[in-house]
């Protein structure tokens, strides 16, 4: 799939595989036929890189976050921008939908170098909750299946779980001693694998006490 002219730093497939989404240093997000290849469209906004990007689980929308500092959800069948959720105060890195069993993801959460996770409501842009205890940038985000858990990774080298209707931080899980670079949560919801830096891949339960 060739059009971005500077690096790519994220893709993803929409559920159905059907169509790619990608973002780049070029600052756009486009989003490509994964049959042919072709650009299919091209989402112009953000003013800085595209550090992450993904599709609500029914395909009809887009997330993206971005070096400067903005949060955009646009629609993934006009290219039109939605929605730029503003609260940030650093890059953020990563961005996610949430699925509340439900198709078209009500929520977003995003991570930054602020040191901060968000949560915001996807359909009017409002920040609803924002997660403060990681002490150095936070590179990764995901939601549980369920919307009801969100886990974060930070350069501080720990994982966190939170409670995504109250905010609180559930667990702080150490292991890692370099920077975590990814993490997500199994269907169930009930463990958590998180990648770092120092080549390591760690897989463990994420049961409150």
């Amino acid at each position: 799939l060739e059009g971005h002219t500077r690096s790519v730093t994220s893709v993803a497939f929409s559920q159905d595989g059907k169509r790619v989404v990608s973002g780049s240093e070029d600052q756009s997000v486009r989003i490509w036929n994964a049959t042919t290849g072709k650009q299919e469209l091209e989402l112009d906004g953000h003013t800085n890189w595209v550090t992450s990007v993904t599709f609500s689980q029914d395909g009809k929308r887009v997330v993206s976050g971005s070096e400067d500092q903005f949060v955009r959800i646009w629609d993934a069948t006009t290219g039109k921008q939605e929605l730029k959720l503003d609260g940030h105060t650093s890059y953020v890195r990563s961005v996610a939908f949430s699925q509340d069993g439900k198709r078209d993801g009500k929520r977003v959460v995003s991570g930054s170098d602020d040191q901060s996770v968000r949560i915001w409501n996807a359909t009017t842009g409002k920040q609803e909750l924002k997660l403060d205890g990681h002490t150095d940038w936070v590179t990764s985000v995901a939601f549980s299946q369920d919307g009801k858990r969100v886990v974060s990774g930070s350069e501080d080298q720990s994982v966190r779980i939170w409670d995504a209707t109250t905010g609180k931080q559930e667990l702080e899980l150490d292991g890692h001693t370099n920077w975590v670079t990814s993490v997500a949560l199994s269907q169930d919801g009930k463990r958590v694998i998180s990648s770092s830096k120092h080549n390591f891949i760690r897989s463990c339960t994420c049961q409150s006490p």
